[in-house]
């Protein structure tokens, strides 16, 4: 038998299991993500922290498989996508991992933007933000003699993967998943773009070569082998970033499959045949695994959280499933009742100022009613995403939307978000998808897999599809209308 071992290196956890040759879980360990909260908006972690905790969960995945030591075929894993970390030429840490939740280069945020907004929207296919690109000019500006030693610029993934594989500095690497946070990459070429490195004056030495994520990137070191439970010489590929995983593992590999991810960012992402950037900032657009499929997608920044908060605050008596049914025996739309689900700033586009509010309450208006124009609101933030998407598509493109994380486990959502969206909305029966895309990729990268897009449409299948209703359908668009109305509003008064 072989197995793969795929490990995501996540924000609020570390998570590690190992699949047979069908894609079974054999066994599953876990690690903390250390977060560590400073002066000035800094959030960092330790990459010592980062590393052992990963080491960690392989091993006790590992551990609960069984397996015999030579039956581990290879590795992979994804991690955080818009933070940077700095190595030196040994590939020591020189800098913590400056999370994509620091918010200390703002002033290199609004730099950028004023430069070249709109070049880096249309090369990288994203908006300048908290991501890569104002990090590394933050750390040029703040602390240069750490800047002088800093070989190039990695993720944690990447980082791991460096140790576990005794990789030197030139050897740092980046997939193309990331590119688009990367604020200074030509994403279509998959290639670093010469003139945002000149306008910004950019080192191109300083950051990593570009490779597929299936490239083997090294195999595991002798020393390593005990911390993390897998022999020697066992061959590590590159992996990709922790939402594309999930993209790859929920079977969004095929034109028209959407998936939303309704965890604690709550994302909605369609898989489209080209590289399809958006003036305007609304989505973004982002290189597939599988070369040659593309993602256009964006999301509410705590947007499941929203839901906790609500509970915690207004029904802290009540179970999601109590309150699930309360809002199903309201009629759609919340008789007026508009929910903007942007607490604490709009995540993307960033609008830090936005605030979320409740527009046209009235005396009649229930718990019920509040908790589903909720549910409602972050449907609306979704449908906007689709509009835009659509709207830069050269052919009509039916898709359909494949549901995961905590959220897709309810029934009213589901319908709510099919009737918004105009169309079919489906659960699926893996909930590891983060994890199956690693061992996806790890299988892919060392030939056993000469087909993962075609190996994943077979493993995910469908458990419920939930079909848009044409009356409610007609209703939502006057109401999304009206959510878009709301926001413009927020935006000038708060942008």
């Amino acid at each position: 038998m072989k197995a793969f071992v795929g490990a995501d290196i996540g924000t609020t956890g570390i998570r590690a299991s190992v699949y047979d040759e069908r894609f079974a879980v054999l066994g599953s360990g876990t690690g903390e993500s250390i977060l560590h909260r400073g002066p000035e908006g800094s959030i960092t972690q330790d990459p010592e922290e980062i590393f052992r905790e990963t080491a960690r969960a392989v091993r006790e995945a590992v551990l609960a498989a069984g397996v015999a030591p030579g039956e581990v075929a290879a590795l992979s894993f994804d991690g955080q996508m818009a933070g940077i970390l700095g190595i030196d030429e040994n590939w020591n840490a020189v800098t913590p991992y400056d999370s994509w939740l620091d918010t200390r280069c703002a002033l290199q945020v609004a730099a950028i933007g004023a430069k070249a907004r709109d070049a880096v929207i249309r090369k990288t296919g994203n908006i300048p933000s908290y991501n890569h690109g104002p990090k590394l000019l933050w750390w040029r500006a703040n602390h240069p003699d750490v800047f002088a030693r800093v070989a190039s610029f990695v993720q944690p993934a990447v980082y791991v993967v460096g140790r576990l594989c005794g990789l030197r500095g030139r050897d740092a690497f980046l997939d193309w998943t990331y590119l688009h946070f990367s604020g200074f990459s030509d994403t279509a070429a998959g290639d670093w773009d010469e003139e945002l490195l000149a306008w910004f004056e950019v080192p191109r030495d300083k950051l990593p070569r570009i490779v597929s994520p299936y490239t083997v990137v090294g195999e595991v070191r002798p020393d390593q082998a005990e911390a993390f439970g897998i022999p020697a010489g066992t061959p590590v590929a590159a992996g990709c970033g922790d939402t594309t995983s999930c993209l790859l593992g929920a079977g969004a590999a095929e034109v028209g499959i959407a998936v939303d991810i309704a965890g604690t960012a709550s994302a909605l992402a369609l898989t489209i045949d080209r590289f399809s950037p958006d003036p305007t900032g609304l989505v973004y657009a982002c290189r597939s695994v599988e070369e040659g499929l593309w993602y256009s997608m964006s999301y509410i920044n705590g947007g499941g959280m929203n839901l906790e908060w609500f509970r915690e605050v207004f029904a802290p008596q009540r179970s999601f499933e109590d309150l699930n049914r309360a809002a199903a025996e309201v009629p759609a739309g919340s008789d007026g009742l508009i929910f903007v689900p942007h607490l604490e700033g709009r995540g993307y586009p960033n609008v830090p100022g936005m605030r979320g509010h409740w527009k046209g309450f009235t005396r009649q208006h229930t718990l019920a009613h509040f908790y589903r124009s909720l549910l409602e609101g972050m449907a609306y933030e979704y449908a906007l995403y689709k509009q835009s998407i659509l709207s830069r598509q050269p052919e009509e493109l039916e898709l359909v939307v494949r549901g995961s994380g905590g959220g897709a486990r309810s029934a009213v959502w589901d319908q709510i978000k099919a009737d918004v969206l105009g169309c079919d909305y489906c659960t699926i029966d893996r909930e590891d998808i983060a994890l199956l895309g690693q061992a996806l990729i790890a299988a892919g990268a060392t030939g056993h897999l000469r087909d993962v897009a075609k190996t994943v449409r077979g493993l995910v299948q469908v458990q419920r599809v939930f079909h848009p209703d044409a009356t409610n359908t007609r209703l939502y668009a006057e109401r999304v209308a009206e959510y878009s109305d709301l926001l413009y509003h927020d935006s000038a008064g708060h942008g």
